[in-house]
């Protein structure tokens, strides 16, 4: 974007940034991504939010709006907008019509309606303020904080964000699908259930490590349930839950459930390679969500992929235990893992298609043209699409890793894609 981009005031911290937000799209300073709407894959808004960090509550990039200038946004402002796009790309999958503002904002609003979430304060501020546009923003701006005094000496809890701000997309999407519900009672069910899931998972050793409890700790603190579910967590979080309560509490969503069984090795994954037991407890808890094999290792992989591709500033919710430091070590180590499973598929994928081959065949005998080389690497990517936790880094924004891939897969990388290799730098001494 052009230095004159930067002289643009924006701001979600500010008044009236939602109208900001679209006079801005409507100056075409971003595009809202048509071709990214109406694919064809089931989950979009699923991978793309793993991409963005919304899942964890940890904004890395937004869906439309890149071209803004992230770094002068804080945390909640930047979770701010994501959850706003978030909540608008889930509106635009649905709805599959051109993009109107005054319908989504009021469609919004609808959602949200009565929810006692904001507190008291917000609630007559809320009636005060008669733009629908200083509703929502109000609004949106309550649902990314947390704001707990239950955990006592950890007051640290107050300066993180929601990590449970992916439930409001879900339950938006069931809003949009004609499912009548209240808010408040609606994603109090939902955070119970998940809740429930995280400390099956954490409990596989008939008890939570101390690592595991302060990252649970902080999806409770998120989840901002009344003192009564509170007192009952209190309980739980010395004996864990059983599995008969785990089915009687659940609530039945396929995306919920798939966010659930993460949450359960993101749990696990931060703090220490996964145990045989741990492993078993976690499968347990797939089958009791109505997963396959297939996804369950898919959705571990999303999870592992999410913790390689960030930083430790990026993991706020590690970032407060100098012990949760496994979460962002080895990086390299966990993206061969999530790749390597996955090899023997891409060769037989890559086999399979006679044009790559051909291309990778004449390769080896004389150089391919750019249009060529374009050619191999669209048709690599393709195949990676069809794989979850690979197609993850393919959409808008995500990080193409054919480099990676082709070092697993040495047999098949084109002679001709090998820079330079003869040309390497000698010592002075040699010269």
């Amino acid at each position: 974007m052009s230095s004159a981009f930067n002289a643009i005031a924006f701001s979600p911290g500010s008044k009236n940034w939602i109208a900001k937000f679209f006079e801005l799209y409507e100056q075409g300073i971003f595009a809202i991504d048509e071709e990214l709407i109406h694919q064809d894959l089931e989950h979009l808004t699923h991978f793309i939010s793993h991409q963005t960090g919304l899942i964890y509550g940890t904004p890395k990039t937004f869906i439309f709006s890149n071209a803004l200038n992230k770094q002068q946004m804080n945390t909640d402002e930047q979770l701010k907008l994501l959850l706003f796009e978030t909540h608008l790309f889930t509106y635009l999958r649905k709805k599959q019509q051109q993009i109107d503002p005054t319908a989504f904002i009021d469609s919004l609003i609808q959602f949200y309606e009565g929810t006692q979430h904001l507190g008291w304060i917000k609630r007559i501020q809320l009636r005060l303020i008669k733009s629908p546009i200083g509703k929502l923003e109000l609004i949106l701006a309550s649902r990314v904080k947390i704001k707990t005094t239950f955990f006592g000496v950890n007051f640290w809890l107050n300066h993180l964000s929601n990590a449970f701000i992916f439930l409001d997309v879900i339950l938006y999407r069931a809003h949009l699908e004609g499912k009548q519900q209240k808010f408040d009672a609606a994603y109090q069910a939902a955070a119970i259930s998940v809740l429930n899931g995280l400390l099956f998972a954490g409990f596989s050793d008939q008890k939570m490590e101390e690592k595991e409890q302060k990252i649970f700790k902080h999806f409770l603190a998120s989840a901002a349930l009344p003192k009564s579910i509170h007192s009952i967590y209190q309980h739980r979080l010395k004996i864990g839950i059983p599995l008969k309560l785990l089915k009687q509490e659940l609530v039945n969503d396929p995306l919920l459930n798939l966010i659930t069984y993460e949450y359960g090795h993101f749990l696990i994954q931060g703090t220490h390679e996964i145990s045989e037991p741990e492993r078993q407890k976690l499968m347990t808890l797939g089958k009791v969500l109505d997963m396959t094999e297939t996804q369950m290792l898919a959705s571990e992989e999303l999870c592992s992929a999410f913790i390689a591709q960030s930083s430790a500033e990026q993991l706020l919710v590690y970032k407060q235990s100098t012990e949760s430091s496994f979460a962002y070590k080895e990086t390299s180590k966990r993206w061969l893992k999530i790749i390597g499973r996955n090899r023997d598929r891409l060769v037989a994928e890559i086999k399979e298609s006679k044009e790559l081959m051909a291309l990778i065949q004449k390769s080896t005998k004389q150089e391919l043209s750019p249009q060529e080389k374009e050619q191999v690497k669209e048709q690599v990517y393709d195949i990676l699409k069809s794989m979850p936790s690979l197609a993850l880094f393919l959409l808008p924004g995500g990080t193409l890793i054919l480099p990676i891939v082709m070092k697993l897969v040495p047999e098949l990388i084109p002679s001709s894609f090998k820079v330079n290799e003869v040309e390497k730098k000698q010592p002075e001494n040699d010269l």
